[in-house]
C-alpha cells in the first residue's frame, strides 16, 4: 500500500512536453462555453495597445510640430520679438490629447484586470465543478490510495494555477506575440536601420527565455507535488489531533513536518534561483539593446536621418515591443506551472468511475418494500484476495437480518455492496426484484436509512444534518423522527435548537449523542430499508438504554441489515447471518444458532457474553 502510495505521488513529479497542445485542447473545452468572454478580453487588449502606441507618436508629432517650429521661427528671427503664442496654443493641444490617451489608458487597464479575471474565474468555476463531480463518483478504494490533503490541493491550488493561464498567461501570450510583430513592423516603417539593429539584437533575448523555460518547468513540478504531499500529511495530523496530543507524539510529528516543509522550501529555492538568475540576465540584455539604439539614433539624429520626434517615437514604441518579450520567461513560466497542474487534474478526470449508471435506470417501484437478495455474490478488492464467495441470502420486506463474524469476515463488504458503492465480481443483487445495477442509485440511496459506525455529521444546523437535502424529509416527519428516536432532549438543550451549528464532525457532542441524532436522521426518511453499522463505542448506561430503543424504532416494521454489536439488536433479529472468510458459515435465530453450538456460539461467548 505504502509503495502504490509512493508511485501515485511520484506520478506528480513526472515531466511530459514543454507545449501540450493536448493538454491545451482539453482546456479549451473548458473555455468555450465562455467564447464571448475572451473576446470582450482581447478586444479590451487591442485598446489599450492603441493607446500605448497613440501616446508616443502624440509625443513625436508635438516635439516635430509646434516645439521645432517655434524653436526654427525664434532662431530666423536673429534676436527679434517673438509671438510664441500660436505654438503654445498648438501645444497645448496635444498636451490635452495626450492627458486624455493616458487617463483612459488607465480605464483600459482597470478594465483588462477586471475582465481577464472574471474570465479566468469563470472557467475555472466550471473546471472545479466538474473535477468535484467526478471525484464524487470515484470508487471508494480509490480515495484509499490517494491522500486527503493531496487531493484538496488538486482541486484548490492546481485549479486555481489554471485561473492564471487564462489571465496572465495563455490570452495576454497570444496577444503579447501580435504586439510583437505589430510593434516591428511599425519600428521598420520609423527608421530601418535602427529597427534592424534590434532585430538583430532581439534573438539573445529570446533565447535567455527559451534556456531558462526547461528548469522553470522541473522546477514547478516538484513545488507542487511536494506541496500536495504536504497537505496530505497535515490533513492526516489534523484528524487524528486526540491521538497525536493522547500519546504525546507531538515532536515526532513535527520533526516529520518540518522535514516535508524543508522540502517545500525547498523547491521553491530552487524556483526563486532560476527567477534571480533569469531576470538580471534579461535586464542586461535589454539594456543592451537599448543602448545599441541610443548611440546608433544619436548619430541618426546629428546626421538629420531621423528627426528627434522620430527617435523619440521610436524609443517609446521599443519599450513596447521589449516588454513582451522581457516578460515571455513570466508568461512561460505561468503556463508550465499550469501545465503542471493541469496533468495533476487529468490524472483524476482520465480516471474511470467504476460504477457507470446504466443507460436506462429504472426507477423505484412504488410502493418500495425493501425485498433484498444477494444471488452468489462473489466479490475481491484485489483479484488474488477474494473477500465474499458465492454468497446467497434475502431480506424479506420487513424483516431485521444480522450479520455477525470476526473482524475480515466480509460484513462492512456487504453493507459497501448493498450501497452500491461497489459491484459484485460475480452474481447479483436485487431489490424488489430489479438488479441493483439497474436502479437509479441516488434515488435509491434517497430512501435508505444509514446508520454507520462512525456517525457523520456536517459542519452546519442539527436542521441540515438532519434533512441532508432530502426533498421528501418534512419537518412534520423530522419532528416525529425526534421525538421516537429521544433525541429531542438534545436538540432542546442545544442553545438555538435545530437551528444550533455544530462543529466539524459533531464534535460538540457526545458519542452517544451523535449515534441519536444519526437515527434521527435515518428515520426522518421513513425508510423501507435500513442499513445500521452499530457503534461499539462505550457510553453509560442511561445513553445505552435511549440509543437500544432508538434503535428499536428504526428498525420496526422495517427491512433492515444490521452489523449487529450489540446483544439487544442480534436477539431481535428474525435472522442472523454468520460470516467467516468470505462465507456463508451458519444461519438462523439467536436460540436456533445457540442451540448449534457452532461458530456462533464461540462468537457469542465471546463478544456478547452479558456481564455477570
Amino acid at each position: 500500500m505504502a509503495n502504490a502510495l509512493a508511485e501515485e505521488l511520484d506520478k506528480d513529479e513526472v515531466a511530459t512536453k514543454a507545449w501540450d497542445s493536448a493538454v491545451l485542447g482539453r482546456l479549451w473545452r473548458f473555455a468555450t462555453p465562455h467564447r464571448g468572454k475572451f473576446a470582450l478580453s482581447f478586444a479590451i487588449l487591442a485598446c489599450l495597445f492603441f493607446l500605448e502606441l497613440a501616446s508616443p507618436w502624440m509625443l513625436k508629432h508635438a516635439i516635430d510640430g509646434p516645439i521645432t517650429a517655434a524653436s526654427t521661427a525664434r532662431a530666423a528671427l536673429e534676436g527679434g520679438e517673438f509671438d510664441a503664442s500660436p505654438y503654445l496654443r498648438e501645444l497645448a493641444w496635444w498636451g490635452l490629447a495626450y492627458l486624455v490617451v493616458v487617463l483612459l489608458a488607465a480605464v483600459f487597464r482597470y478594465l483588462e484586470e477586471n475582465q481577464l479575471t472574471r474570465t479566468g474565474q469563470a472557467v475555472v468555476t466550471d473546471l472545479r465543478a466538474h473535477l468535484f463531480a467526478h471525484m464524487q463518483a470515484l470508487e471508494l478504494s480509490w480515495f484509499d490510495r490517494h491522500p486527503t490533503g493531496s487531493l484538496v490541493t488538486r482541486v484548490t491550488n492546481d485549479v486555481e494555477n489554471l485561473n492564471e493561464l487564462f489571465t496572465s498567461g495563455l490570452i495576454v501570450l497570444l496577444f503579447d506575440m501580435i504586439k510583437v510583430a505589430v510593434v516591428l513592423v511599425l519600428l521598420f516603417l520609423v527608421s530601418p536601420p535602427l529597427a534592424f539593429l534590434v532585430l538583430v539584437l532581439t534573438p539573445v533575448l529570446i533565447g535567455v527565455s527559451l534556456v531558462f523555460r526547461g528548469g522553470a518547468r522541473r522546477a514547478h513540478r516538484s513545488v507542487r507535488a511536494r506541496l500536495a504531499r504536504l497537505n496530505g500529511y497535515l490533513q492526516e495530523v489534523l484528524s487524528g489531533i486526540r491521538v497525536v496530543q493522547v500519546f504525546r507524539r507531538e515532536q515526532r510529528v513535527s520533526r516529520r513536518f518540518g522535514a516535508q516543509l524543508a522540502d517545500v522550501n525547498e523547491a521553491h529555492f530552487r524556483t526563486i534561483q532560476l527567477f534571480a538568475l533569469f531576470f538580471p540576465i534579461v535586464a542586461w540584455v535589454t539594456v543592451l539593446i537599448q543602448a545599441g539604439v541610443l548611440w546608433r539614433g544619436g548619430y541618426a539624429i546629428h546626421g538629420h536621418a531621423i528627426t528627434f520626434g522620430d527617435f523619440i517615437l521610436f524609443w517609446f514604441w521599443l519599450q513596447v515591443f521589449v516588454g513582451p518579450i522581457r516578460e515571455l520567461g513570466e508568461r512561460y513560466n505561468v503556463l508550465q506551472s499550469a501545465f503542471a497542474s493541469a496533468e495533476r487534474i487529468f490524472l483524476i478526470l482520465d480516471t474511470p468511475a467504476t460504477l457507470a449508471e446504466p443507460a436506462a435506470s429504472r426507477a423505484l417501484a412504488l410502493p418500495f418494500r425493501g425485498h433484498v437478495r444477494f444471488e452468489h455474490v462473489s466479490f475481491a478488492y484485489d483479484p488474488r484476495s477474494p473477500v465474499l464467495s458465492e454468497l446467497s441470502f434475502e431480506i424479506p420486506p420487513g424483516a431485521t437480518v444480522a450479520l455477525v463474524g470476526a473482524t475480515g469476515a466480509g460484513k462492512s463488504t456487504i453493507v459497501n455492496l448493498l450501497l452500491r458503492f461497489y459491484d459484485p465480481t460475480s452474481g447479483r443483487i436485487t431489490i424488489d426484484g430489479v438488479d441493483l445495477r439497474e436502479l437509479d442509485t441516488q434515488a435509491f440511496r434517497e430512501r435508505l436509512g444509514l446508520v454507520l459506525q462512525e456517525d457523520f455529521l456536517f459542519t452546519g444546523t442539527v436542521r441540515e444534518n438532519l434533512v441532508l437535502g432530502r426533498a421528501h424529509v418534512s419537518p412534520e416527519s423530522m419532528a416525529r423522527a425526534l421525538e421516537v428516536s429521544a433525541a429531542n432532549d438534545i436538540v432542546q438543550r442545544l442553545p438555538m435548537g435545530l437551528d444550533t451549528e455544530l462543529a466539524e464532525r459533531g464534535a460538540t457532542l457526545s458519542t452517544g449523542e451523535r449515534e441519536l441524532i444519526a437515527i434521527a436522521r435515518a428515520l426522518a426518511g421513513n425508510p423501507a430499508l435500513v442499513i445500521l453499522d452499530e457503534a461499539t463505542s462505550s457510553v453509560d448506561s442511561a445513553t445505552e438504554a435511549r440509543i437500544e430503543a432508538a434503535t428499536y424504532e428504526l428498525l420496526r416494521a422495517r427491512s433492515a441489515l444490521v452489523v449487529a454489536h450489540r446483544l439487544s439488536t442480534v436477539r431481535r433479529a428474525d435472522k442472523i447471518l454468520v460470516l467467516h472468510h468470505g462465507k456463508l458459515r451458519e444461519s438462523g435465530t439467536h436460540a436456533e444458532l445457540l442451540a448449534h453450538n457452532g461458530i456462533y456460539a464461540r462468537l457469542h461467548a465471546l463478544q456478547f457474553r452479558e456481564p455477570e
